[in-house]
């Protein structure tokens, strides 16, 4: 068989990150996240300094706590986080279109990341001054909520750290989803950490497939799969990714798998018809 090293090594480093990420997280709710948002930019880079930008994440959060010292008032100890990060290292938002604004690294190098990421970078920064942090995933956009002295507030760091109210919140899912309905109260109480690292996946997914980018786009799924493990949809967007791909076989394998896990899948007809084809191409 022919040998395709450039294939090979993509396909090491990948495998790499998918060991990496699965060590990382392993099967708790809780883990952190800019260290496993790190390591999915690894997924088809080899010569990331992932240690290096931990130790800038640290850095980060020590001149916040610094900033942050002897300040009670909740109002002017998230001013000094704000500060930092908005206005003296220059974070702001980014476009959710592009996937350098959801690679951590790239985004601490380039200083403008999407929704979530910036608010990932902003609760661990919040976190070190001292505040009590939790993500919130708005359908269409992610913000943050950070707690100190009995006083809650909500963060929307991808506008430059602005505070927030539930009627902003309400607003920004029905600009984003065109669904007022889709707001709900209790997607305030925050989502962990699974589910944010789940939501970036899907994001770069969704970007890569934009622009037909499948070997990415696949790269993706399989890293989703170390984070949901059971998640058939992604077993079955696999399947019709490696068919994207020229692997008809695999692809089949995967497909057939989804049918057996999800018989009456709604899109089950459509596999069917998928698989069909494939086997055609395979004879």
């Amino acid at each position: 068989m022919e040998r395709h090293p450039a294939l090979e090594s993509e396909l090491q480093t990948a495998g790499a990150a998918r060991s990496a990420l699965s060590e990382l997280i392993g099967d708790t709710p809780h883990f952190d996240v800019l260290h496993a948002g790190l390591l999915v930019g690894a997924f088809d880079r080899d010569d990331l300094d992932i240690e290096s930008d931990l130790a800038r994440i640290r850095e980060l959060g020590n001149e916040a706590a610094r900033r942050a010292h002897g300040l009670e008032n909740p109002f002017a100890r998230l001013d000094a986080v704000r500060e930092l990060l908005f206005e003296q290292l220059g974070f702001r938002g980014g476009d959710v279109d592009d996937p350098k604004d959801s690679l951590f690294h790239e985004v601490l190098e380039r200083k403008t990341g999407s929704p979530l990421a910036l608010s990932v970078l902003f609760q661990r920064a919040a976190s070190d001054a001292g505040f009590e942090t939790r993500g919130i995933g708005l359908p269409g956009h992610y913000v943050c909520g950070v707690r100190y002295g009995g006083r809650d507030l909500l963060i929307d760091a991808y506008h430059q750290g602005a505070v927030i109210v539930e009627e902003d919140c309400r607003e920004l899912v029905t600009r984003n989803t065109g669904r007022p309905s889709f707001f709900r109260r209790e997607l305030l109480d925050g989502v962990d950490d699974r589910t944010t690292l789940g939501r970036m996946l899907g994001n770069l997914k969704r970007v890569y497939l934009s622009r037909e980018d499948y070997r990415r786009a696949l790269a993706m799924v399989e890293l989703m799969l170390v984070v949901k493990p059971g998640d058939t949809q992604e077993r079955r967007d696999r399947g019709i990714l490696l068919s994207h791909l020229g692997q008809p076989d695999k692809a089949l394998a995967e497909l057939e798998t989804y049918l057996e896990l999800e018989p009456s899948a709604p899109d089950a007809a459509s596999v069917r018809g998928r698989m069909a084809w494939l086997r055609r191409r395979l004879q």
